[in-house]
């Protein structure tokens, strides 16, 4: 066993939450290191790539699809020829699919695959043991964690059950790896249980936004971890950032919601996303969403808030406006929001049996 590898399993170990039990829920994620093990072998091998089996990927399919709904360019014939240059190991001089850093850190990024590789079996404990208290009972999931390398753009992207992460730009932070794979595997698990949004508009999909992505963030919680890694780092950061502004992130979200009752269509919601849910201010309407996961599950408990999850997001954010108003400490949603929820809460009926509790 090398070092890496046994680095890399006492990450896991070190970083894996205590064991929750729950009622009859299954959770698996698989971690899944051959695509990008498939691609680094044709890195510098200075052979005739297999131009068909890479066409017939369904790992490069899902990855082309993802991207190329923002940029055109994100082809199979784009990536075929970028495969075969990194290949001859020349570096391209349009980089889309990022070849160019694979060439130069191709030795390490082997190492480090190699070793998430030996300790794939560790990976998926932890990752499950973080994300089974959160799952409804009688339910399974049986996810995979795709390790890719050379992709258009760092972070990862899920089809289905599977979740696709970008080893680069991690930079070997395994333990960050980890939390990044956990949030992003729940939302896989949240597709099983959570339901679509329908016919609610702009302000609805914002309130399911809200609570898919805060409750995600609140079970693979960065703070609860101590390492030094690149990417750990970064999310450790944005945390800091909003929990300086947590009152003022609840009042940009109140004027999120009263800019969607001016402008309720597609144009006015992407505003607010591009705002509120992107990494370009710190996603704060993450950490809204966290905190109001936190409080509801401080309250009463998992059972309670999967239970909120498995309703309309009105719900979850009615449960939270109850509490504020039994605690004066708690950050306070606005009152454009609370108007709303309020109104469309109005008959207690509408509450689901397991969700009564004030």
């Amino acid at each position: 066993m090398t070092k890496l590898v046994q680095l890399v399993l006492a990450a896991f170990t070190m970083f894996a939450p205590m064991v929750i039990p729950v009622a009859a829920s299954e959770v698996g994620v698989k971690l899944d290191t051959s695509f990008a093990q498939s691609v680094l072998a044709d890195v510098c091998s200075g052979t005739v790539i297999d131009e068909k089996a890479i066409r017939q990927s369904e790992d490069v399919k899902h990855m082309l699809a993802h991207f190329l709904q923002f940029r055109d360019y994100f082809t199979m014939d784009a990536y075929v020829a970028a495969r075969q240059k990194a290949a001859m190991c020349e570096k391209n001089e349009r980089d889309y699919f990022r070849f160019n850093e694979v060439l130069e850190r191709r030795e390490l990024l082997a190492d480090e695959i190699e070793a998430l590789s030996s300790a794939g079996a560790e990976f998926s404990k932890a990752v499950t043991v973080m994300l089974a208290p959160y799952m409804p009972p009688n339910m399974s999931y049986d996810g995979r964690a795709v390790v890719a390398v050379a992709t258009p753009s760092c972070g990862g992207w899920s089809v289905g059950q599977d979740f696709f992460v970008d080893l680069p730009c991690i930079k070997g932070d395994t333990v960050g790896l980890q939390y990044l794979i956990a949030h992003e595997s729940y939302h896989g698990m949240q597709n099983l249980f959570m339901p679509e949004v329908r016919g609610g508009g702009p302000f609805v999909e914002l309130l399911a936004a809200i609570v898919r992505e805060g409750t995600a963030t609140a079970i693979a919680d960065f703070s609860d971890v101590d390492s030094e890694g690149a990417y750990t780092k970064l999310s450790k950061r944005i945390l800091d950032v909003n929990a300086r502004r947590v009152q003022q992130n609840f009042d940009l979200l109140d004027m999120a919601v009263g800019y969607l009752q001016a402008r309720p269509t597609a144009k006015g919601y992407e505003v607010v996303n591009n705002i509120g849910l992107s990494g370009s201010y710190d996603a704060p309407f993450y950490s809204v969403g966290a905190l109001i996961t936190e409080t509801i599950e401080a309250k009463y408990d998992q059972k309670y808030l999967v239970c909120l999850m498995k309703t309309s997001p009105e719900f979850f954010f009615a449960a939270y406006l109850e509490l504020q108003k039994q605690d004066d400490t708690l950050p306070k949603l606005g009152g454009s929001i609370a108007k709303v929820i309020e109104t469309r809460m109005a008959h207690k009926e509408k509450w689901p049996n397991c969700a009564i509790k004030h």
